[in-house]
């Protein structure tokens, strides 16, 4: 219509001054006032619901725009808000894009404050104690381990599960998802006993899915890793000093405290292997991949001879994958490598991070274990390569592994590198000093213009 109307106005030259085509432009000029009428009522909403579009801010949080998501979000819930009210359902998306955004970008405050609205969203919504919420609370937890509350984290993964555990059931298959998540924190946190129980909770669970399902292997491998840990401990722990809630002291399932009982773990990664050859479609590489885990445990352990028996075994499974044959056993696989905390930050310390860094080249034996240690580099000096080096000494790899069997490798590299502040003393005494050395070499410089202006 517009074009047609453009098109008569071109063909004429100008306006037509006669009476009736006068009233034609009149009629025309109408017709063209309304047609944009009704287009700015239709692009309108549309524009507003593109700028209330919740999949937007998310869109952009996954490409990594995230103060475009930020914005996006805002927006979002603000036309959400005008619209509707602070309870809206529609809300719940675009907050928890916002936590996700503001997270990303160092906010932890908003992020906690977005996430928290969202699942009182939810709550209102959906009940006190549905289970859409749990995603978020594990948000709210990674926010809280992040900035290093670890007993906000803590109690956060335990409020989540406990919601599931309402929701499904000690026994239900649907909470093994639960089950694993605060099973791995416990881990994370060094609570192996806890973790113990809940891993050994869901393979009981997880026998309804079939000896060799995915959850069930997943659950020994966690026994297994209990163990381990007990043994290996990792370098540092993010330990939670909070009192555990309720329903984790009371666990129906709870572990049975057994200390240094490594063969226990031993039996979960047996089973492993047997559950994973005795399924139907299990594929030689499959086969391999368990007893490669079980081959790792017993070179940890010391029981060479047979993780070497292993290692064979599975060598030969991987006969038609020559690349997964050069990348498991090609070099030096690191199993245990307990690398240091960072050093604290010194009370008082202002200024920007210094960059630090140790590099190793040590010798793995055949039996995995570190035999020579030379530091290549330690900046600073003394800060950190005494407990680098001693993590190297405690480290256990997986050896180089032929057809003809074990081999040594020699000059294998450990780097580590750290961020460190400087204590206000010595960035006192380090200024000191750079201030008599200019006024030093203000003296050696003047001292000649001062001869010859004599």
């Amino acid at each position: 219509m517009c074009r047609g109307a453009f098109s008569r106005w071109g063909q004429t030259g100008g306006w037509d001054r006669s009476p009736i085509a006068r009233l034609r432009n009149d009629h025309t000029r109408r017709a063209v006032a309304h047609a944009l009428v009704c287009l700015t009522c239709a692009v309108a909403p549309l524009a507003a619901a593109a700028e209330a579009d919740p999949e937007r801010a998310q869109s952009l949080v996954d490409a990594r725009e995230f103060l475009l998501a930020i914005d996006a979000a805002e927006s979002a819930i603000d036309t959400i808000e005008r619209s509707s009210h602070r309870y809206d359902m529609a809300l719940a998306e675009p907050l928890v894009a916002l936590g996700d955004a503001l997270a990303q970008v160092g906010e932890s405050g908003g992020a906690l404050g977005a996430y928290e609205r969202a699942v009182q969203v939810m709550r209102v919504n959906r009940g006190l104690h549905h289970p859409d919420q749990v995603e978020v609370i594990y948000r709210e937890a990674a926010v809280h381990a992040a900035t290093g509350d670890y007993a906000a984290a803590n109690a956060r993964h335990e409020y989540a599960y406990d919601i599931l555990l309402r929701s499904h059931g000690a026994t239900s298959t649907e909470l093994l998802p639960g089950m694993f998540t605060l099973a791995d924190w416990y881990l994370t946190t060094y609570d192996i006993f806890s973790a113990r129980g809940l891993f050994e909770h869901a393979e009981k669970v997880a026998r309804a899915e079939g000896r060799a399902s995915g959850a069930r292997l997943r659950a020994l491998r966690g026994i297994a890793a209990t163990y381990r840990a007990e043994r290996f401990p990792p370098g540092y722990v993010n330990a939670v000093e909070a009192p555990r809630a309720a329903f984790s002291r009371d666990q129906r399932w709870a572990s049975t405290v057994a200390v240094n009982a490594f063969g226990r773990g031993e039996r979960a990664l047996i089973e492993l292997v047997n559950a994973v050859r005795e399924h139907p479609e299990a594929q030689p590489t499959h086969v391999a991949g368990a007893m490669l885990e079980l081959g790792d445990w017993f070179i940890m352990f010391e029981k060479q001879g047979r993780a070497e028996a292993l290692y064979r075994r599975a060598w030969e499974l991987l006969e038609d994958e020559p690349g997964m044959r050069r990348v498991l056993f090609g070099q030096a696989t690191p199993l245990y490598l307990p690398l240091p905390r960072p050093p604290k930050r010194p009370e008082g310390a202002t200024g920007p991070p210094r960059r630090g860094v140790v590099e190793l080249s040590v010798d793995v034996g055949q039996n995995g274990q570190v035999g020579r240690i030379d530091t290549l580099r330690s900046e600073p000096e003394g800060k950190m390569d005494f407990r680098v080096r001693r993590a190297a000494r405690r480290a256990r790899y997986r050896p180089v592994f032929t057809e003809e069997g074990p081999y040594p490798s020699d000059d294998i590299r450990i780097v580590f590198e750290f961020e460190y502040f400087d204590a206000p003393s010595e960035k006192d005494a380090a200024s000191t000093a750079g201030e008599s050395e200019d006024v030093g070499a203000g003296d050696e410089q003047g001292k000649p213009a001062a001869q010859a202006e004599g």
